[in-house]
């Protein structure tokens, strides 16, 4: 592992090292540098969770287990939550990594519960989950569901449950037909009426018709994921093209903005957090092609990788350990001006994510421990 990726994984364990002992709640975006906390874990609790076992990984420190235990336990509030579409980012990088690092079955007990309420948020007239049960939201999805998709492919193979992975396949069909387009950019969100009539739009992007960069970031990783967990090679097909679109429309310092509408325009904030989620599913689609043999596409998708993580490091880490996260210069909802250059808690996780990637490539038993 070069110095550049080594100290970059230590200044971001410095960093949960010093949230353990100052946080209460479970961190989940920044606000003038200071962690917004909350109790229940919101929708990014798992990632606060994941970096915690990221940690243990990487040291052997019991604490950091034993944290990662409690974390997890504490999330056990949601697996009856079926109101949000969110499960794989709740149960996967803290039930589901940890079990498959201890084989602790309570937490294989809560990431099936977490299958389960994606079940219930199943629309059968249009075959979508809905991306949460909440007024006004009735007849939503968002592409960021792909991201979610590998908990009941998951859940389906541990209970031998047919029904979670026909679901999961059949949602996964539908998301390709209305969410891409065919230049392989994607709607943000699919709305439908009472007559079932499907039409995309967006809901953080800047447009309808533009493409926001987070949620590009989701949709080509999670191709990559459900990839990983199906071996269908149409969805890996489908990362690829997905994959290739988002590096096409960064900037010549490997950044994102936070709709690709906008290009190099400095006057347009960046999205760290696109930028981490795209870095580290770029790495796993390099992972993929590798083990397939193919290295054209393995040293395409690892360089485009690295070539981001350089560029997260050089502008977007954050040097100082009592504020903000691991990454600064993330952009949440630019619309609704939320949390613009603030820390989140997703993009702290993927960036040290896409950092094990890196450092343990040829290491396939630690990979695999990962959602």
């Amino acid at each position: 592992m070069e110095a550049t990726f080594e100290k970059a994984l230590v200044k971001g364990f410095e960093k949960v090292d010093y949230l353990v002992s100052s946080l209460n709640g479970f961190p989940h975006i920044t606000k003038g540098g200071r962690w917004l906390e909350n109790r229940n874990g919101h929708w990014t609790g798992g990632f606060w969770t994941g970096l915690l076992w990221l940690h243990y990984l990487e040291t052997g420190e019991e604490r950091f287990k034993e944290e990662a235990l409690l974390r997890a336990g504490q999330l056990a509030c949601r697996r009856n939550d079926n109101t949000t579409h969110d499960q794989g980012f709740i149960f996967g990088p803290s039930c589901i990594m940890g079990y498959n690092i201890t084989g602790n079955m309570e937490l294989k007990k809560q990431a099936l519960d977490g299958a389960g309420n994606m079940f219930d948020l199943y629309d059968r007239h249009v075959e979508l989950i809905r991306a949460w049960a909440e007024t006004d939201y009735e007849r939503i999805a968002i592409v960021d569901t792909m991201m979610n998709l590998p908990i009941l492919l998951w859940a389906a193979d541990q209970a031998n449950k047919k029904v979670y992975w026909e679901l999961a396949l059949s949602v996964i069909d539908v998301i390709q037909k209305y969410h891409i387009r065919e230049d392989a950019s994607t709607y943000h969100v699919v709305r439908w009426d009472e007559s079932y009539r499907i039409t995309g739009g967006t809901h953080q992007g800047y447009a309808d018709e533009t493409c926001w960069s987070r949620g590009q970031a989701w949709a080509f990783y999670g191709f990559a994921n459900v990839y990983r967990y199906t071996g269908n090679a149409e969805y890996l097909e489908q990362a690829n093209q997905l994959a290739r679109y988002y590096i096409d429309h960064l900037d010549a310092d490997y950044q994102a903005r936070w709709d690709f509408v906008f290009g190099d325009d400095t006057s347009q904030p960046v999205d760290s957090s696109a930028g981490a989620i795209a870095a580290s599913g770029l790495l796993l689609l390099a992972q993929l092609y590798k083990q397939m043999g193919n290295e054209k596409q393995y040293q395409y998708f690892k360089t485009n990788g690295e070539a981001i993580v350089r560029s997260l490091i050089e502008h977007c880490l954050y040097e100082r350990t009592d504020c903000y996260g691991i990454l600064e210069k993330a952009t949440v909802d630019l619309p609704r001006n939320s949390g613009i250059g603030e820390s989140t808690m997703y993009g702290d996780y993927y960036f040290m994510e896409a950092l094990y990637r890196i450092k343990y490539e040829d290491n396939e038993e630690k990979i695999a421990l990962l959602y």
